[in-house]
């Protein structure tokens, strides 16, 4: 098994299914990442992916939600 580099953030308004595609969510090297331009009363759905050393992406974990007020 390999190291985790990173992980890919995921994030959508209808449970699992997110905007970006697997593969192209925002790569995160550190643990914080801040998403810009929510819109206010909407419910956004989150997940992340772990990304490996040889570039391998784990699936989806679970997932989290969280409305804007």
């Amino acid at each position: 098994m390999n190291s985790v580099t990173g992980y890919r953030v995921y994030y959508g308004t209808s449970s699992r299914s997110y905007s970006q595609a697997l593969g192209s969510g925002a790569f995160v090297a550190t643990g914080t990442y801040v998403v810009n331009g929510l819109e206010s009363g909407r419910t956004y759905y989150f997940a992340v992916t772990a990304i490996d050393t040889a570039g391998g992406e784990s699936g989806f974990s679970n997932e989290a939600s969280k409305t804007i007020p």
